[in-house]
């Protein structure tokens, strides 16, 4: 990869898995700088334990509480770190059985014009969902049956096109949820899901070279937390006192803008 491949790809995923944009379906329906198959998995992991970092820097005082609550939960004394500590597991741990049978078919649903039109479909349900919305709900009033079903949710974002971070959040908001507290356990459910997503594809690229940790990678990695860092900075301040339109209109513009360049290069190879 090149410098700017490197720092393309970090700008996409940095920004892409904390705000609802759709990382993927940017990558799917531009053409995929990281190259070879080894390289992507190396990419990757750089990428998304820089985007893990910032997440465990924003959130420290949540995972501080869920790490203590865990603790007081082994004692029999549960807190609310504890209760958020199994509210984040309910709303991981099914996904992640699903996600591992059926990442692959998932994956190749859709090609590059439908990647970009369900960006564009993504931030027109967003804009929806927010307006519809009621604010009523916190974090507090979850239920761990409500937690693994919103959670489930994520499932979906496995089709390029689809934010993970978008689909959680848009349901929250259907469901009533206040906007800060909707991205604040999108955001939360999305440490567990990094953490698992750089280990895996570091067992992939164990299997397959020699591991290397390059100026590249190193770069990626430092890039990736940094934009991640600043995404979630601004998102959580700024829908803490207004809507996700923001949001949910730069997303419909990307995906105007994918649709047009999907659509321009599948007649330019024709």
């Amino acid at each position: 990869m090149t410098l700017l491949d490197v720092l393309v790809i970090a700008l996409i995923q940095g920004l892409g898995e904390v705000l609802p944009l759709g990382t993927s379906g940017l990558l799917t329906s531009l053409s995929d700088p990281t190259g070879t198959d080894s390289a992507r998995a190396a990419a990757s992991v750089a990428i998304h334990f820089g985007i893990l970092l910032a997440l465990l820097l924003y959130f420290w005082r949540d995972v501080l509480a869920m790490a203590r609550g865990l603790w007081r939960l082994a004692k029999g004394k549960p807190d609310p770190g504890s209760r958020l500590m199994l509210h984040v597991a309910a709303g991981s741990i099914p996904v992640a059985l699903v996600a591992g049978l059926l990442a692959t078919p998932a994956a190749t649903l859709v090609g590059p014009v439908g990647a970009a039109s369900l960006i564009l479909l993504g931030g027109l349900l967003l804009l929806a969902c927010d307006r519809l919305g009621v604010t009523v709900h916190r974090i507090e009033h979850l239920t761990l049956p409500q937690a693994a079903g919103l959670g489930l949710t994520q499932v979906l974002a496995l089709v390029p096109g689809v934010s993970r971070t978008g689909i959680t959040i848009s349901v929250a908001r259907l469901l009533g949820w206040e906007r800060g507290e909707a991205a604040r356990f999108s955001l939360l459910l999305a440490i567990p899901l990094n953490l698992g997503v750089a280990l895996f594809d570091l067992w992939r690229l164990l299997r397959q070279a020699q591991p290397i940790l390059s100026g590249d990678l190193q770069l990626a990695a430092l890039a990736s937390g940094i934009i991640a860092l600043i995404g979630i900075a601004v998102m959580m301040a700024w829908v803490g006192r207004h809507s996700y339109a923001p949001f949910a209109l730069a997303r419909i513009g990307l995906g105007i803008v994918a649709v047009l360049t999907a659509l321009w290069t599948s007649f330019g190879t024709a």
